[in-house]
C-alpha cells in the first residue's frame, strides 16, 4: 500500500485533555480540504526530490484532502489509494493521525505556513508523535511540504473525492484499495515465462525507431557475437567495442495482453515494453525512454521511439569428435586443491534461500559468473518497495565467496561488494558468513 499515507491532514479531535470545538474543527478542515501538490519531502533525514515523488510514489505529486480521507494515485500501477485521517487543531503543534485500511495509525503534526501545508508524521514500528517539524536520520519520520493546487488542475474527480470510511469509535478507517481490473499473473505464470526466457539468445534483428540494424552491425556495435543472455532477474550483453558488460534488471507480467516487460537500468530508469514467444523466437518491443507509453503492438516505425528486438534461442556449437588421449598423470597437491575449488564452485551454482530478521533472501548463482538476488522484506520502510532485486557477478577462491552488485532496485546497494567465508556446503545446504557477523544457513531450492 505504499504507505498509503503519504501525507497530510485533517479529521477529528485526538487529544485526551485538549479537544477542539465543532467550530474549530470545521474551520480547520476547510483550510485543508482540496487538491494539494507535494513540493518538498524529507524521509528519515534524506531529501526526496519532487520528481521522484511524481514518478514513483504519488502520481504528479498530487493528493486530495476530503473531510475524512486523503486520496492519491501510484504512478507505476495507476491504482487509487485512500487514507483516513483525523486532526486536533486545539493542540500545539496541531495534531494529525493518518489511518490505513488495516487500521494502522501514524501519528503526526501539521501547520499552515504561508501558502504551504507542512506535515510531519512518524512511520516507525513504535511510532511516537513528533514534537517538531523535522526529519533526522533514524527518526522514521516523513516531513512534507505541500502547496494548494489552483486553476484548471484544481478540478477534483469523483475518485479523488471518495470520502467513505468505517467509523470505529472516533477512528475513520478507509476501505481497502480497489484491485486491478484485469487478473494479475500468478507466481507460477511468472516462473514459467522466466524459465522460457532464461538462457543465451542470438539477436536476429533490431528495428530502432524505423531503422533496421543488420546482423554484422549488431555483432560489431551492439553485442559481442550477436548474443544476449537472460537470467531469472536480469539481462546482459557484452560490448564488442570494449568488452564491458551491460546489465538490466527486468520484471514481467504474463497476465497482461500483450504480455508486459519492464527493463530497469543502472540509473533506475524503467523502460516499458511488451513481449511474446513465437516458436523458438522471443520478440520484445520496448519504449526508448521511461517517459514514453508502453508499446501496444510489436512495431517500431519511424517516429515511434520504440525498439523491436527479435531473438532466437542460441544453439550449442557441435561437439568435436572425441580424440583418444593418454591417461593423465597423477595430480599434484596444487591440482588437487584447484580441483576441490572447482567442485565447490559447481556446487554453489543453483538457487539458494535464507530467512533472517529482514525477511527472505533468494539468490540464484549461475555458472557464467553472474548472480541475481531477490530480497522480500518482512517489514519494508516508508516508500521502500517490499521486494528488492539485484544482480551482478560472483567469484569463489580460497574459501571466500565474493559478490559484486552491478544492478539493483536499491540504489544504496549499487556497486557494493560482499565477501563471505564459506564454512560448509552440501548438495542441499550452504553455511557462510562475512567478517564478525553471524553465520547464515542457506537451503538449496
Amino acid at each position: 500500500m505504499l504507505l498509503s499515507l503519504l501525507l497530510a491532514a485533517s479529521g477529528i479531535g485526538l487529544g485526551q485533555d485538549v479537544r477542539p470545538t465543532e467550530t474549530e474543527l470545521r474551520r480547520a478542515r476547510q483550510l485543508l480540504i482540496g487538491p494539494w501538490k507535494i513540493v518538498a519531502a524529507t524521509d528519515d533525514g534524506q531529501e526526496v526530490g519532487p520528481e521522484l515523488f511524481r514518478s514513483r510514489m504519488v502520481k504528479d505529486g498530487r493528493l486530495v484532502i476530503n473531510a475524512r480521507t486523503i486520496t492519491y494515485v501510484t504512478p507505476e500501477t495507476g491504482r487509487s489509494h485512500v487514507v483516513g485521517y483525523m486532526i486536533n487543531p486545539a493542540r500545539q503543534p496541531r495534531e494529525i493521525d493518518l489511518i490505513s485500511p488495516d487500521e494502522r495509525i501514524l501519528p503526526g503534526i501539521y501547520k499552515i505556513e504561508g501558502e504551504q501545508l507542512v506535515v510531519c508524521y512518524c512511520d516507525g514500528a513504535d511510532a511516537v508523535r513528533p514534537a517538531e517539524f523535522e526529519s533526522k536520520p533514524g527518526s522514521s519520520r516523513l516531513l512534507l511540504r505541500l502547496e494548494h493546487v489552483s486553476g484548471e488542475d484544481a478540478k477534483v474527480t469523483a475518485a479523488e473525492s471518495a470520502d467513505e470510511v468505517e467509523m470505529k469509535g472516533e477512528i475513520p478507517v478507509p476501505p481497502p484499495s480497489a484491485s486491478h481490473d484485469r487478473p494479475r499473473a500468478t507466481p507460477q505464470e511468472i516462473a514459467r515465462d522466466r524459465d522460457l526466457m532464461a538462457g543465451l539468445w542470438d539477436i536476429s534483428s533490431i528495428r530502432d525507431d524505423g531503422e533496421t540494424l543488420g546482423a554484422a552491425l549488431i555483432r560489431q556495435k551492439v553485442a559481442r557475437d550477436g548474443k544476449l543472455r537472460i537470467g531469472s532477474r536480469g539481462v546482459s550483453v557484452t560490448s564488442p567495442v570494449d568488452d564491458s558488460r551491460r546489465l538490466w534488471a527486468y520484471r514481467i507480467d504474463p497476465a497482461a495482453s500483450p504480455k508486459e516487460i519492464d527493463l530497469i537500468n543502472a540509473a533506475d530508469s524503467i523502460l516499458k515494453g511488451i513481449y511474446t514467444f513465437d516458436d523458438d523466437r522471443l520478440i520484445v518491443c520496448v519504449a526508448k525512454d521511461e517517459d514514453l507509453a508502453r508499446p501496444t503492438a510489436f512495431e517500431a516505425p519511424a517516429g515511434s521511439r520504440n525498439v523491436l528486438y527479435t531473438l532466437r534461442i542460441a544453439r550449442p556449437a557441435p561437439k568435436p569428435e572425441p580424440v583418444a588421449e593418454p591417461a593423465p598423470p597423477e595430480p599434484t597437491p596444487a591440482e588437487i586443491r584447484a580441483r576441490k575449488e572447482e567442485e565447490i564452485r559447481e556446487m554453489l551454482v543453483g538457487s539458494w534461500s535464507t530467512t533472517d530478521s529482514r525477511g527472505t533472501l533468494v539468490i540464484v548463482i549461475r555458472p557464467d559468473g553472474t548472480f541475481s538476488g531477490t530480497r522480500t522484506l518482512a517489514r519494508p520502510r516508508l516508500f521502500q518497495p517490499g521486494v528488492i532485486t539485484s544482480a551482478g557477478s560472483w567469484t569463489y577462491a580460497n574459501g571466500a565467496f565474493s559478490a559484486n552488485v552491478s544492478s539493483t532496485t536499491d540504489r544504496d546497494m549499487l556497486g557494493y561488494s560482499y565477501v563471505n567465508r564459506l564454512q560448509s556446503i552440501s548438495p542441499t545446504s550452504l553455511v557462510m558468513g562475512g567478517g564478525v557477523g553471524p553465520l547464515k544457513t542457506y537451503r538449496k531450492l
